[in-house]
């Protein structure tokens, strides 16, 4: 694995052992998204993150996690009467691709290359079957992400073609982003005498010059032993089930699977649309963006394992190739 990989889990690692350290209980969760899981490489090509998930937040907890809880309490449903809050962190990196590597000046009607690294963070609300979310990404895109000597480095080591336009890529630029999301629990039942089954809509709004733009869709799940999980996203855009928000470890075990749509009204989207402060390449990103997600989730007391396929409508009018990738999520509760 390449080097800078390597430091952003160490890195990661670093960030949420110090939080955990700081709080107590929770989760940590690794998460690998990458388009070799549907056999291409282009577009979003790869993501890898490192998260971590606190357990519930008190009012009387005097650390840096409840001290960052209450300084953001001004937010609507965060730390409020009737709510369980909890608090997330996630270093990710994110790389994005043309659909021919191997050319040493891609076509200017292709997405461009770049790459991401940020820190997500994360405040979640809940109460009865409403999960909210409030998001704030800091970060870079650029050379200083990383993600051309990932790349490079990666594709040597497993002898691919070595990609050739990184030298075209966004130029450095900061990132800020805020989004929120909210997900409920619309219906749920069971299916014979040990099946169940759930439908939740969602809906996400963001602002800043990473994605600005909003969206909705809905997941139905099923399987058995399901737990009390309303899932949020996945590092890009795609639906994900496997969510440890206030979730409690169980010694039985929960298998799930799940399918979903959503559809996006896109203002601006960094990889595509290109960077606002310094010239750039850059596409037009299609308006109005729709993508499906299918996946299962294995749970067995702390530990959770999740794998879904995510595939997208074309993203700009020039697209050679659908964007589609694979993510595969291993979570540990403390």
């Amino acid at each position: 694995m390449a080097r800078k990989t390597l430091a952003l889990l160490v890195g990661g690692w670093a960030l949420v052992a110090q939080a955990q350290a700081q709080a107590g209980d929770g989760a940590v969760t690794v998460t690998v998204e990458n388009d070799f899981f549907t056999a291409s490489d282009n577009n979003y090509t790869n993501g890898i993150g490192v998260a971590w998930v606190s357990d519930e937040i008190t009012a009387e907890e005097d650390c840096f996690v409840g001290r960052w809880t209450q300084f953001w309490s001004f937010l609507p449903y965060v730390a409020d009467d009737g709510y369980r809050t909890y608090a997330a962190w996630s270093v990710v990196q994110e790389m994005n691709t043309p659909d021919d590597i191997t050319e040493a000046n891609p076509s200017e009607d292709d997405q461009p290359y770049s790459g991401v690294l940020y820190v997500d963070s994360t405040l979640y609300a809940k109460q009865g079957n409403w999960t909210h979310a409030w998001q704030l990404k800091l970060g870079v895109v650029g050379p200083a992400s990383g993600a051309g000597d990932v790349q490079r480095e990666f594709h040597k080591l497993i002898g691919d073609d070595k990609p050739q336009g990184w030298h075209t890529q966004l130029p450095n630029e900061p990132v800020v982003n805020i989004d929120y999301t909210v997900a409920h629990l619309a219906a749920a039942g069971r299916v014979g005498q040990s099946a169940q089954w759930r439908l939740v809509p969602m809906a996400t709004a963001g602002i800043g010059n990473y994605f600005t733009g909003v969206g909705g869709g809905v997941y139905a799940e099923t399987g058995w032993n399901l737990l009390e999980a309303l899932g949020v996203t996945a590092l890009r855009s795609g639906l994900n089930t496997a969510s440890t928000v206030g979730v409690k470890a169980s010694d039985n075990w929960s298998v799930s699977f799940y399918g979903g749509v959503a559809a996006y009204g896109v203002v601006h989207y960094l990889p595509l649309d290109g960077t606002l402060f310094r010239h750039s390449r850059s596409v037009s990103s299609e308006p109005l963006i729709g993508m499906a997600s299918f996946g299962a989730c294995l749970r067995r007391r702390g530990f959770t394992l999740s794998y879904s396929k995510t595939f997208f409508t074309d993203t700009f009018e020039t697209q050679r190739q659908n964007t589609n990738f694979g993510t595969v999520g291993v979570s540990w509760m403390f």
